[in-house]
C-alpha cells in the first residue's frame, strides 16, 4: 500500500505536466513543439544581437527578400531598405540601448510559418531618446537558412 501510495504522488504531477497546452492559462507549464523553441531561439538571438550593439547580426535573421516587411515609422518593404532604416533609426549602439523582451507567446501557422508576439522593453538615455516599452509582432518563416522575420512590428 506505501509503494502505491508513493507511486500515486509521483504520477500525479507528471499527469498534470503531460496535459495539453490548449484553454491552459499563460502562467501555466505546457510542452513547446521544436518549431517553437527554434524560433524563440531566433527571438534571443536577436535580443543578444541588439544589447551588443549589432544590428547587422539582429537584422541578418530578416529574410532577404522584396516583400519582407517592417512597420517603423510607416512600412519599409525589403531587407535593404529595413536595413537603412534602422540603421538612420539607431546610427549608435548607444541609441540602440539594452533590449529586454517579455511574455513571449510563439504560434505556429502551418509547418513552415510562425507567429510570435511578446511585450518589449528599451533602455537606454534620455539623450539617445530615453526608456520605451510596448509590443512586438513578428511573423517567420521556415526557410533553408532556418527561421526569417517575413513581417515585423512594434507599437
Amino acid at each position: 500500500m506505501l509503494r502505491f501510495g508513493i507511486a500515486l504522488l509521483l504520477c500525479f504531477p507528471l499527469a498534470l505536466a503531460a496535459a495539453p497546452a490548449r484553454g491552459q492559462a499563460p502562467d501555466q507549464l505546457f510542452t513547446a513543439t521544436h518549431e517553437q523553441l527554434d524560433v524563440t531561439k531566433v527571438l534571443l538571438a536577436q535580443q543578444d544581437a541588439w544589447n551588443k550593439g549589432d544590428l547587422n547580426a539582429y537584422l541578418a535573421r530578416y529574410k532577404d527578400a522584396a516583400d519582407t516587411i517592417a512597420i517603423l515609422a510607416g512600412p519599409v518593404r525589403g531587407l535593404a531598405d529595413i536595413r537603412a532604416a534602422f540603421h538612420t533609426n539607431f546610427p549608435k549602439s548607444e541609441a540602440m540601448g539594452n533590449l529586454e523582451q517579455s511574455e513571449v507567446e510563439v504560434r505556429e501557422l502551418g509547418p513552415n510559418f510562425a507567429l510570435a508576439i511578446g511585450k518589449y522593453h528599451l533602455s537606454r538615455s534620455k539623450k539617445y531618446g530615453g526608456e520605451t516599452e510596448g509590443t512586438f509582432t513578428d511573423v517567420f518563416e521556415k526557410t533553408d537558412k532556418g527561421w526569417l522575420v517575413i513581417f515585423s512590428q512594434t507599437s
